[in-house]
């Protein structure tokens, strides 16, 4: 019997997360619990994993690509129309082979990306869930439950698509490093490429950032397993020694860039949304480097951005930006029972020339007796009324 025709309410199945006690692992292990599973388990190496096999109905491999490869080589004998198989590795393309014969024994597979690191807060995040063989819609629902009540961008394609995000990652994380690398030679470090930067420079430094702040075990094993490096670092080649012939005639220098603005332009206007979009998430970095308050909060419910931004009404102060993102939970809020989900932290960018430390303090004393957590609020007094 196939696997689409048997669905198991989720009381009655037990989960085991490979790799639970991961940065991806331990995000994951209590969506399963949240979902209703009858039980959750954790398996890390050195424990018996055919065992957690043969007493689960649901593995989710928290683990790299090559790994996934492994345990599924060692799993397909005991795998079949009662399991529903869910992964999280960067790559999937390497995988495919294996995912079919898995799917061709009867068990449900569907590889997942998260398009972020795990530890970023999830809630808008591109989340992929890929379809694999006949058998993978009750994969496909049981990655809805799982991941949806995180607020995640989801989006469901086949499993051979997935080499278009590895190639991005793959173009994304050469191109930091070769900026990185080419900053390095120059003797210019990240910091003073920052301080010097124009908008689209504080771009490149923050991809670089980005890229860096991940450490090396995703970004290499993400260029490492590409089949296609050697391919795509032959094309960044190639672009740079046009753009090296170019940059001795005017004409043709702006002949190549125009036949990339018109290469890329599609659909028409693509290029002028980027534009924007970018414009405003500069404007906003703008607004928030010139005059800027930062609190947390940690009991987020519906009227609660009103509440946190009637101080700032009462107190006539013009805002500029509102920037807010889900906060990672610090171990004194997880002794206090405070609940992930419920942590917002906020960075509110105002205009100088209507703020003033009085002003400032009877804001920060508000937000205080309301339950923020406020960072200091400097700003420059010479603007301040």
């Amino acid at each position: 019997m196939s696997a689409e025709r048997v669905f198991v309410p989720y009381e009655e199945r037990v989960a085991t997360v490979v790799g639970r006690k991961g940065a991806l692992g331990s995000r994951v292990f209590p969506c399963y619990q949240e979902a209703g599973f009858r039980e959750v388990h954790g398996c890390e190496q050195g424990d018996p994993f055919l065992d957690f096999v043969n007493r689960s109905t649901d593995l989710f491999l928290a683990v790299d690509d090559a790994e996934v490869i492994s345990l599924l080589e060692i799993a397909k004998f005991h795998l079949g129309p009662q399991h529903t198989i869910l992964d999280g590795a960067s790559n999937k393309s390497n995988a495919i082979d294996i995912y079919l014969d898995v799917d061709s024994r009867g068990a449900s597979v569907c590889p997942t990306h998260l398009g972020a690191r795990p530890d970023h807060p999830w809630q808008g995040m591109k989340f992929w869930l890929c379809r694999v063989g006949q058998n993978c819609e009750r994969g496909i629902r049981t990655g809805m439950d799982l991941f949806i009540a995180r607020n995640v961008a989801i989006d469901v394609i086949d499993v051979e698509e997935h080499q278009k995000i590895e190639i991005d990652q793959c173009v994304t994380f050469l191109t930091a490093y070769v900026v990185s690398e080419t900053l390095r030679s120059l003797g210019i470090p990240l910091k003073e490429f920052d301080c010097f930067a124009t908008l689209n420079a504080e771009f490149l430094a923050l991809l670089a950032g980005r890229t860096q702040g991940q450490g090396v075990k995703v970004p290499s094993e993400v260029l490492f397993r590409q089949d296609r490096k050697f391919e795509i670092i032959g094309a960044l080649q190639a672009a740079l020694e046009r753009l090296k012939q170019a940059l001795s005639d005017r004409e043709e220098l702006e002949k190549l860039m125009q036949t990339n603005i018109d290469y890329h332009d599609n659909p028409e206007g693509l290029i002028g949304q980027l534009f924007r979009k970018a414009g405003i998430v500069g404007s906003r970095n703008a607004n928030l480097r010139m005059c800027s308050l930062s609190f947390r909060i940690t009991r987020d419910r519906p009227g609660k951005l009103r509440d946190v931004l009637k101080p700032f009404f009462v107190e006539d102060v013009n805002l500029t930006a509102i920037d807010s993102m889900q906060g990672e939970i610090t171990e004194e809020e997880r002794l206090r029972g405070v609940d992930p989900d419920g942590i917002i932290d906020f960075d509110i960018g105002v205009n100088p020339k209507t703020i003033n430390p009085e002003k400032a303090r009877r804001i920060k004393e508000t937000l205080w007796a309301m339950g923020c957590q406020v960072a200091d609020f400097p700003f420059d007094k010479e603007n301040s009324q």
